[in-house]
């Protein structure tokens, strides 16, 4: 992954920012438990991912597992989902991968499926971070490159998901808030291949109609990813994560 991108101020399409949440989309409404669900998150192991983990494990789900390349970060991430576990039957897996290699995804997939059974809920929250700049002057080989190496990682969990997908299943997007409004300043090649990746999700979503497929904008959120910006608006991952965990309740 790229050194954070520094982020310009994202333009917004309407007068009103929206940043607080609304309590009734908290992990801990009994109408929201997870009970005898399997939920894969990958990227789970840092930022919004790890979020979006803790927020599953509020909700009592059979298991949590996380799967990401590093396998340091993705056993610290795995102590901070296992301290948020409401339910002590609650399994927390984590698996190592790189998210652009079929295969290694395939491993993990089987791996999890091994374990505790059919995938219930897949987050897609990996990305990659394309070197910030214009345009004008952005190398076209970097673009390329950028796109392809998104686009691979949602490819790659879609279509190695269907064959390991429990009887209803579930499929949350991270988007970003960058493919979603005006454009921003020196962020083309990140934007451009989010926005490749949205419309991918799109055609998955109309394709595989059995799958209830969810794009979610998060907003700009301090992450390691922008380098903890403090001007960001949107109150916090923690929130954002509840948002998810409401919509793979079929909330939407």
């Amino acid at each position: 992954m790229a050194n954070a991108i520094e982020y310009a101020t994202p333009i917004s399409f309407t007068k009103t920012w929206h940043t607080e949440p609304y309590p009734f989309i908290s992990p801990s409404r009994p109408e929201l438990s997870a009970k005898g669900k399997n939920v894969v998150v990958l990227g789970g192991s840092a930022g919004i991912g790890n979020a979006i983990s803790v927020a599953f494990a509020q909700a009592g789900p059979k298991s949590v597992a996380i799967v990401g390349r590093r396998p340091d970060k993705l056993q610290e991430a795995a102590g901070k989902v296992t301290t948020a576990v409401s339910d002590p039957t609650t399994q927390v897996l984590v698996e190592s991968a790189d998210l652009q290699d079929r295969a290694q995804v395939n491993r993990a997939y089987q791996s999890i499926v091994d374990k505790v059974g059919k995938i219930d809920i897949l987050v897609i929250n990996a990305v990659l971070l394309p070197a910030p700049g214009g345009l004008t002057d952005h190398k076209s080989d970097e673009l390329v490159r950028a796109i392809e190496g998104n686009l691979l990682v949602v490819m790659n969990a879609f279509q190695a998901f269907l064959p390991f997908a429990g009887p209803e299943p579930i499929v949350l997007y991270t988007s970003t808030c960058l493919a979603n409004i005006a454009p921003t300043p020196g962020l083309a090649g990140y934007s451009i291949s989010k926005a490749t990746c949205l419309k991918a999700i799109d055609y998955f979503a109309m394709e595989n109609s059995h799958v209830h497929v969810v794009s979610i904008q998060p907003g700009w959120v301090a992450t390691a990813s922008n380098g903890y910006q403090e001007e960001a608006p949107d109150k916090g991952k923690n929130d954002l994560a509840s948002l998810f965990r409401f919509l793979s309740n079929g909330q939407c």
